[in-house]
């Protein structure tokens, strides 16, 4: 991995610090791209001295917000001449909110978050992954879609007009990270650019990410920390996918963390929303269709 540039966003914490811990102990340069700079530069510093790796470097990253997406990969390419690895590990699922919560680009946060913000930064790095390749794009989903095996994207109900929920949110932003893996990959075919999923059980949460929920439902997170497995676990999981060889021409799977190849629902695998879903988040990226 010494001569190989990852790029993990979500970093400074989590699965996202472990995996880039791992990785920079491999020698990679890593950069971390993160919303806060205060935990980004904290986490930062932690590597650097776990490592001793001094390429690992940090980019603030605001997956809610297209302009910091857009400034913040005009600096990339401006700063990187090459892009091995994109792993896609942020998130937003802040079970505390009520009513969804529209950004500044008119599009629900925690789909924003989770799916559009991650097709435009893709888009925008894409050109310099495939002067990189062979490289590698991670998606991160979630094993608890394995609870609504009926779901399907709901397109009249995406900023969530009909109804909202934080659970109904995210999990739909994971279905159509999916999808996205799926289409993606079937884009990409033969470009030297592979594009594989991550099915993520329960992660043991940090006391800090429930903040803000009521009592009763920290007791269920606590009760399910002491079957989640750990953060640096889950990480190992990331690092296999993105550093091993046995990986190099595998494409559009999606893979628990045991590294077994997952089946998804059956609405997944219809090309025809991946199709619809690809126009409709184009649309809210301000990607064009040229």
């Amino acid at each position: 991995m010494n001569l190989k540039t990852v790029l993990i966003t979500g970093a400074n914490s989590g699965i996202g610090k472990a995996a880039a811990l791992q990785l920079a102990g491999k020698g990679a340069k890593v950069i971390l791209a993160c919303r806060s700079k205060e935990r980004g530069e904290q986490a930062l510093q932690e590597i650097i001295k776990a490592t001793a790796n001094e390429k690992t470097e940090l980019g603030l990253l605001d997956l809610n917000s297209q302009t910091g997406i857009r400034q913040f990969c005009k600096d990339f390419l401006h700063n990187h001449d090459r892009l091995d690895v994109l792993i896609h590990n942020a998130a937003n699922f802040d079970l505390s909110m009520k009513k969804a919560v529209i950004n500044p680009d008119g599009i629900e946060s925690i789909f924003a978050t989770n799916h559009v913000g991650p097709v435009l930064l893709t888009h925008l790095l894409l050109d310099l992954m495939k002067k990189s390749a062979p490289s590698r794009i991670l998606t991160v989903a979630s094993k608890g879609l394995e609870a609504y095996p009926f779901l399907d994207i709901q397109f009249d109900n995406l900023n969530g007009e009909r109804k909202f929920s934080p659970q109904l949110a995210y999990y739909q932003s994971k279905l159509a990270q999916v999808m996205f893996t799926y289409d993606l990959a079937e884009e990409l075919a033969g470009s030297g650019i592979n594009v594989n999923c991550i099915w993520v059980p329960s992660v043991a949460l940090p006391d800090d990410r429930l903040s803000g929920l009521p009592d009763w439902q920290k007791k269920i997170y606590q009760l399910q920390r002491k079957m989640a497995i750990s953060p640096v676990r889950m990480a190992e999981t990331y690092t296999s996918l993105v550093m091993d060889d046995a990986y190099t021409n595998v494409t559009g799977k999606v893979w628990d963390h045991h590294l077994n190849a997952v089946k998804t629902n059956r609405n997944s695998y219809r090309s025809e929303t991946w199709i619809k879903l690809r126009a409709i988040t184009n649309k809210m990226a301000g990607i064009s269709s040229q």
